[in-house]
């Protein structure tokens, strides 16, 4: 295991993230955990480099002091033999620059503590607002200098009930209960995208792992209900082995991640909404490493997506940008040699910018075709 995702948790690849494609190298969670780094970046940016032409030397320790640090001086190299006068002049131009681009760099790191400083006040005062505008529209009065008092103690005080995760309940926005009469209804699903009330009936699930490890995430606009579950046995990473009361409703969106697969079982699943129809698309396409557009190569649709050649312990990630503007990041490896390990259901709109990192993949069409319209797609 290569540990989770500081954005969003899920499962990290060569240190990618699975699920939003962050690359979690770049990014070390006790550096940003450590607020004083950014005085660090200033210090840096504020620090003078030698300018191009010129070369860096220690000087000598302080002998005043006794202290063993040393200073840096620039030196300037030996200008070369012929042209001498526009080597000259070619360097005050880029000494200029340099000096240019350096205060520019102070400057930046200065608006980036300056937008740092905005946030964590905005992060403070957000809780004491929300709480006073919700006493204003529950009261209909102007809360009094006590409650405005009551409200920024609340935020400081050793009480951490008000931010305890175990209290989140995915489904507080819900706006219908699904029928506890249905049928009985069990499917194994593993890596790809699934639209309940076509590829799996509303119900609310018991889904335990089947295979594997696996990640599971709901996205439900409807119903407001955007929530993860991840399925293995490193506990350490709050990974479960099983999980009850998953609810499914109709028009939502859950995909799985992982490379394992999951086992739903209910008994009340609800009549599907759409039947899945024969995919028009009846080629297969080959997508090599680098960018390239959907709807020139390759056509808008629907496509299972699986590596395109058998050599063990190759690997591509995926980055897919729709052209309302959300992305998606796919990832998956091979280490047995056998390419059967795919990703189910991908709907690819036109217009959407494919990015991909490895490979090659094969596109093929998607058994779990709908009618739709996936101009507009990611839906939720």
């Amino acid at each position: 295991m290569a540990g989770r995702c500081s954005l969003c948790g899920s499962r990290l690849n060569n240190g990618k993230c699975e699920f939003c494609g962050l690359d979690n190298r770049m990014y070390d969670r006790n550096y940003l955990k450590d607020p004083y780094h950014l005085a660090e970046i200033a210090r840096e940016a504020d620090t003078p480099k030698a300018p191009p032409g010129q070369t860096q030397r220690p000087a000598a320790a302080s002998a005043r002091s006794g202290s063993s640090a040393q200073k840096t001086v620039f030196t300037a190299k030996p200008p070369a033999r012929k042209g001498a006068d526009f080597s000259s002049r070619r360097q005050k131009q880029d000494v200029s620059s340099w000096q240019k681009r350096q205060n520019s760099g102070a400057s930046r790191s200065r608006a980036v503590i300056v937008i740092v400083i905005l946030v964590i006040l905005i992060c403070i005062a957000g809780p004491v607002l929300f709480q006073i505008g919700k006493s204003v529209i529950e009261t209909g009065t102007v809360p009094d200098t006590d409650s405005w008092q009551s409200a920024v103690d609340s935020l400081f005080s050793d009480d951490d009930s008000s931010l305890d995760l175990n209290d989140y309940d995915a489904y507080d926005y819900v706006t219908r209960e699904i029928p506890e009469d249905g049928t009985d209804y069990e499917v194994t699903l593993s890596d790809g995208f699934y639209q309940v009330g076509i590829h799996i009936p509303e119900g609310v699930y018991h889904v335990e792992l089947a295979e594997e490890s696996a990640d599971l995430h709901i996205a439900d606009t409807e119903n407001i209900i955007y929530d993860s579950v991840w399925f293995g046995d490193e506990t350490e990473y709050d990974e479960v082995t099983e999980a009850d009361d998953i609810r499914l409703y109709n028009g939502a969106e859950i995909s799985i991640t992982g490379g394992g697969s999951l086992l739903f079982t209910t008994d009340n699943a609800q009549p599907f909404t759409q039947e899945t129809a024969a995919n028009p698309l009846t080629e297969s396409f080959i997508l090599e490493e680098g960018s390239s557009t959907a709807g020139e190569y390759i056509p808008e649709g629907m496509y299972d997506i699986l590596l395109a050649e058998t050599d063990e312990y190759i690997s591509f990630g995926l980055e897919i940008s729709y052209p309302n503007e959300l992305s998606e990041y796919l990832w998956a490896s091979n280490s047995s040699g056998e390419p059967e390990e795919r990703i189910r259901n991908v709907i690819i709109p036109a217009g959407t910018e494919l990015t991909l990192d490895g490979g090659p993949v094969k596109l093929e069409p998607s058994e779990g075709y709908f009618e739709a319209d996936l101009s507009d797609y990611p839906w939720n």
